[in-house]
């Protein structure tokens, strides 16, 4: 199958960015928080630590990579009566 020709709206739609990042407080760390435009993904990717950054650096510049996706995953943990979600 050729990737690189696919049309990913089914998964875009699937794997939509379940968190928002907040940069509150990002003047007391420079560069933790923050965002870059993904070329691989034509849109803006968010991170919440450097680690994480530089994971979607690698990704962005490893030629195998077609595709990635930002934390897809949200859990819902019933606790003591009430629902909230995780973000995996």
């Amino acid at each position: 199958m050729d990737w690189r020709s696919w049309t990913w709206s089914l998964e875009d739609e699937l794997y939509l960015p379940k968190r928002k990042v907040s940069n509150r407080g990002s003047h007391y760390h420079h560069h933790i928080i923050g965002s870059f435009f993904s070329q691989k993904n034509k849109r803006t990717v968010e991170y919440e630590s450097l680690s994480e950054r530089l994971f979607y650096y690698y990704l962005e510049l490893d030629t195998e990579v077609i595709r990635y996706y930002v934390q897809p995953v949200e859990v819902s943990i019933f606790e003591e009566g009430h629902e909230w979600f995780h973000v995996s």
